[in-house]
């Protein structure tokens, strides 16, 4: 037995596939048999396609099997040769049954459905077009708030994407002073005192809006959603994390009450069932990578109460409208949602915290794509695995029980959390393109439907806290001057800035270890009032392997 073909069919409708390959291929040679999986296809010598095997004298060379199954969501296909050597036709029906098969189920990147939420709710807008994430999103608290992020969050991104020349504009430069803001009656558009520092974003900007806060300078934090609710969990090394100590944010008693859990190693194993016996490779061990979970929402309020405490103020449910600079400070305007009501404050220095859907950071890259971005998707998942399924002494840093899936290298994340907890994400590294821009939606019905494959586990018996998901994009860099991340009296961090790599770096992960460099240049650059794009330019979140971790990345894509 010899194995001829292997390749992906990028279909989850396996069934339709196996139908396909019993009744409407065509060979062109040898006599097909159903069986259960898919067909066998007998070569008797000096037999043509559809002949009628009568004389015993023909004699059977061999068979050639075709078969499918199902896994990740996908469909794959193996053929085997029973014979000894190669069977007459058998590049042929090889070829011929590539070329029908792909011309039969090509890829297909389905799109998210139009949907009017006055008219329905996102539950029976999505449910006809991703069953299992509505299923299991109705379960979770706040699910119904949180899958019509997901989706607009996905609309955002695929609009960015779509049509990157053309970013809506934010940043307006008024040097004199003669801002185009229009000025409001008594309780809209009130203008409020001037602060060093105004940071827009609240999950990354609070982090550091306290540290800088602490220093004595006057800071207002603006955030979107409620403060404190985020939809993505961290973790980290310790050693890293030892920055918030360093910069003196955190005592060494609010450290440690911030760790949700420490493991004692990380595992990192990408599949290779189909590999030849010396190529696969032993699970790669990380014991002090990415081992620190971290409650992250934990640590948001504290950092919350910090910058309240030194005098610094937080707007949360305010979106951010506009920013006109002049040339002494910068206005910003934004609208409280719960009142519709706008208002404006004045400041110093605009920080950027919004993560990959800012408007400014579009603004301010408008010519440049992202190249590269993880659609990642998940959960925390407060309990309902069996005994056995999991050690929470341990966590997968990078794992994939599966080959490519649909035109992905999906690679799973574990990490375990205080108690039973297990926070779990599924990703990909993905080059970002129009026809195809990643799908957070397609992703949780693959998370679903796979993560029994993963972790045994009965899906309907897990107990959900909350879904986490995002877009983690990333641009090839090779000097630091590559990505522009700062404007007159603006400059951007965390996601929004997109300095680090998807392979080793999220937003957060980059903020924390650059966070004492960060803290010291904006520091001097306030104390000087360096605050044009040049010198702000310089304060980024830039590391030189960055460049290296690109090729890791790229060859995952």
């Amino acid at each position: 037995m010899k194995e001829l073909l292997y390749i992906e069919v990028p279909t989850p409708d396996t069934a339709a596939v196996r139908s396909w390959l019993q009744a409407e291929f065509e060979p062109g040679m040898g006599q097909r048999a159903i069986a259960p999986s898919g067909i066998r296809l007998q070569i008797f010598k000096s037999t043509t396609s559809g002949a009628n095997i009568s004389d015993e004298s023909e004699k059977l060379l061999g068979e050639i099997s075709a078969f499918v199954w199902s896994v990740q969501r996908t469909t794959y296909l193996k053929v085997f040769r029973w014979a000894d050597k190669p069977l007459p036709g058998e590049k042929q029906i090889l070829q011929r049954l590539t070329d029908r098969i792909r011309s039969k189920f090509p890829h297909h990147y389905p799109e998210p459905p139009a949907i009017d939420l006055s008219q329905q709710s996102i539950f029976t807008a999505l449910a006809p077009h991703y069953p299992l994430t509505v299923k299991y999103f109705q379960k979770m608290p706040n699910g119904e708030y949180d899958l019509t992020r997901v989706y607009w969050w996905e609309q955002r991104w695929r609009e960015g994407v779509r049509n990157p020349q053309q970013p809506r504009q934010v940043v307006f430069s008024n040097p004199r002073g003669k801002a185009e803001r229009a000025e409001g009656t008594e309780g809209e558009n009130t203008l409020h005192s001037t602060y060093d520092l105004i940071y827009v974003g609240g999950a990354l900007g609070v982090i550091h809006a306290a540290v800088m806060a602490q220093l004595g300078y006057r800071v207002l934090l603006l955030e979107r959603l409620p403060f404190g609710r985020m939809n993505r969990e961290w973790n980290i090394s310790r050693s890293e994390l030892q920055s918030l100590i360093d910069v003196g944010l955190l005592s060494s008693s609010e450290y440690e009450s911030i760790i949700a859990r420490e493991y004692k190693d990380g595992f990192n194993k990408f599949f290779d069932g189909n590999n030849p016996p010396h190529l696969k490779a032993p699970v790669l061990h990380t014991p002090t990578v990415l081992n620190v979970g971290l409650d992250a929402e934990k640590l948001l309020h504290l950092c919350g109460e910090k910058l309240k405490a030194a005098g610094g103020e937080i707007w949360d449910e305010t979106e951010f409208i506009r920013a006109d600079i002049e040339r002494s400070q910068l206005v910003v305007e934004v609208k409280h949602l719960p009142s519709q009501t706008q208002k404006q404050a004045k400041g110093r220095l605009l920080v950027d915290a919004m993560g990959t859907a800012s408007p400014i950071a579009w603004q301010l890259n408008g010519g440049r794509a992202f190249d590269s971005v993880c659609p990642t998707v998940g959960a925390v998942i407060e309990s309902g695995f069996e005994p056995g399924a999991w050690d929470s002494q341990y966590g997968d840093v990078l794992n994939s029980h599966g080959d490519i899936s649909r035109g992905r290298q999906l690679i799973w994340e574990l990490f375990p959390a205080a108690d039973e907890e297990i926070t779990i994400y599924l990703f990909h590294y993905h080059q970002v393109n129009r026809d195809n821009p990643g799908s957070l939606l397609e992703m949780y019905e693959d998370f679903f439907t796979i993560l029994p494959e993963y972790r045994r586990c009965d899906v309907d018996k897990l107990v959900w806290k909350k879904a986490t998901f995002g877009y983690i994009p990333g641009h090839f860099s090779v000097k630091s001057s590559d990505r522009t991340v700062a404007y007159d009296r603006l400059i951007a961090i965390g996601d929004a800035a997109s300095l680090q790599s998807p392979l080793v770096f999220t937003g957060f992960g980059s903020l924390v270890r650059n966070l004492g460099r960060l803290t010291t240049l904006l520091d001097t650059a306030l104390k000087h009032d360096l605050l044009s794009a040049k010198d702000l330019n310089q304060i980024r979140a830039y590391q030189s392997n960055v460049s290296v971790t690109w090729m890791f990345s790229k060859g995952m894509m």
